[in-house]
């Protein structure tokens, strides 16, 4: 460490010296000389071949360098350090500290004998992966790109969208082994001061060995950890990016992974796809209420039918009682353990089709229900109702557009299985409190988690308005009023604006 904090000295040898103890036994480490025609050294470049673009280096860098020093008149460090300004901005190093760090992102520094200071350059040459069409946040009429792993990339497809220098960019390093880029971006007539504030000082408190993924600075950042809800939207598109910091969010990019981060979220924003911005009211009006319906049959399937079965049978019509008890007979397990067997089963398969290779894993997940299903139907184990209940509820978990809000339902519908097998329709009530409750507790940021729940502001949390020929406005978020540091709530609660403008 004490190699690190020297200054850069005057003689290329000591400087080459250190920087050969920093790099110990590392093959990619890469020393080149430039000398005069009376052998004395002019300068030298140090970089990591596996980084930079050696073939640039050579035709352009090297040779023009070379040509340059070799017929200085004047100083020699004003000759490197025209040359090096021809091809990119030039950053002046003085630590040896800091030249570690440009060798490390993809950079070249040069040092010139006599001067004690550096000249780096970046120079990237390292293959990154195209634009493609998003993998996880489908949709028919909208964007079809999404985020790579490359940070600048990801960057300049935002920028694309929003074309304001009201957007701002805060880069952070975070992990003292990877030196991980994080970009903070944010609107900044659009956001809370004290929101921005929050968010930019738990970053800053991150402290990590390897960052690899920006999912590590959510699960750091995040305000309740005892919660099976994701409090940060995670999202790999860039519109959706655009939309979220119109309506004064933040977004968080991380160098090395294709998933941005929206902070802070509501629970009613993971169950709207990008996919509404882009449809007609009314049929998006539609998708939001099936989505609703589906996230109670994900949630409460299989308890209703539990605690319907088990416990309250004249709450049933006569037809359908007399064949639910028909298909039951003969079935040696209760209701309560069929369906644990059937969701545990439907569980593995579920994880084994995204294991799998994608050739063969659709495959598997299909014909291993229908195999399985069909099988234990007919050796008796469940009761076809049970069957036809797990696959509505299996059906219904895919229709919520949040990967993650999927994950947290499918988890708590065993503990309300228990629940409803215990208690009947009372555990069932139950339930649904404990989960209401839990969610109204829940804050991001200073947020509530169920904003904006009002009868002004469901026209966005329920329904999708359309859109009339007046001025139209986003909802902005802004930090809930007389939270800690939080400053007074302005009049239209959550929303800056006039309460004549139009919302979605």
């Amino acid at each position: 460490m004490a190699l690190h904090s020297d200054r850069i000295h005057s003689s290329n040898e000591m400087n080459l010296k250190k920087l050969l103890q920093i790099f110990s036994d590392n093959d990619s480490l890469v020393i080149r000389s430039l000398m005069n025609e009376e052998g004395t050294l002019l300068a030298s470049f140090v970089y990591l071949n596996v980084l930079i673009d050696e073939k640039y280096l050579n035709q352009h860098l090297i040779r023009k360098m070379n040509e340059d020093l070799r017929t200085v008149k004047g100083l020699v460090n004003e000759t490197a350090l025209n040359t090096l300004n021809s091809l990119g901005t030039v950053n002046e190093l003085t630590q040896i500290e800091a030249v570690v760090s440009l060798i490390t992102d993809a950079g070249i520094v040069v040092f010139v004998e006599g001067i004690s200071m550096a000249y780096g350059i970046l120079l990237p040459g390292y293959e990154t992966r195209a634009i493609e069409e998003p993998k996880i946040e489908i949709n028919v009429r909208g964007p079809k790109e999404s985020f790579t792993e490359d940070l600048q990339q990801n960057l300049s497809m935002v920028y694309r969208k929003l074309k304001t220098p009201d957007l701002k960019s805060i880069s952070f390093v975070i992990g003292q082994q990877s030196q991980t880029k994080v970009m903070l971006l944010y609107l900044e007539n659009r956001i809370d001061q004290t929101l921005l504030a929050e968010i930019r000082n738990k970053i800053e408190s991150v402290q990590l060995d390897v960052l690899i993924v920006n999912t590590q600075i959510e699960e750091l950042i995040q305000d309740n950890i005892f919660t099976p809800f994701p409090q940060i939207f995670s999202t790999e598109r860039p519109d959706r990016i655009a939309t979220a910091l119109g309506r004064g969010k933040a977004a968080i990019i991380a160098d090395g992974t294709p998933i941005a981060l929206i902070a802070p979220t509501s629970f009613f924003e993971m169950l709207h796809p990008s996919e509404d911005l882009y449809e007609r009211f009314y049929f998006a009006n539609f998708l939001r209420i099936l989505r609703l319906i589906c996230l109670f049959i994900s949630l409460f399937g299989p308890s209703l039918y539990i605690s319907l079965t088990t416990f309250h049978l004249e709450m049933i019509p006569t037809p359908l009682m007399m064949a639910f008890i028909s298909s039951k007979a003969g079935i040696p397990f209760p209701t309560f353990i069929e369906a644990i067997l059937m969701e545990t089963a439907f569980e593995i398969l579920r994880e084994a089709s995204l294991r799998l290779p994608r050739a063969v894993g659709q495959s598997v997940s299909i014909v291993g229900a229908l195999i399985i299903g069909e099988a234990a139907v007919q050796s008796g184990i469940v009761s076809r109702p049970m069957v036809i209940v797990v696959a509505m509820t299996g059906i219904a978990s895919f229709a919520i557009p949040s990967f993650s809000t999927a994950i947290a339902l499918r988890m708590l519908r065993f503990p309300f299985i228990l629940l409803a097998a215990s208690y009947g329709v009372f555990g069932l009530s139950l339930s649904m409190f404990i989960l209401i409750m839990h969610l109204c507790s829940l804050q991001t940021f200073g947020v509530p988690f169920l904003e904006p729940v009002s009868f002004k502001s469901m026209r966005d949390t329920l329904m999708k308005y359309i859109l009339l020929p007046v001025k139209y406005r986003e909802n902005v978020i802004q930090v809930k009023a007389g939270s800690v540091d939080a400053p007074q709530q302005k009049k239209g609660g959550f929303l800056h604006g006039n309460e004549e403008d139009e919302y979605r």
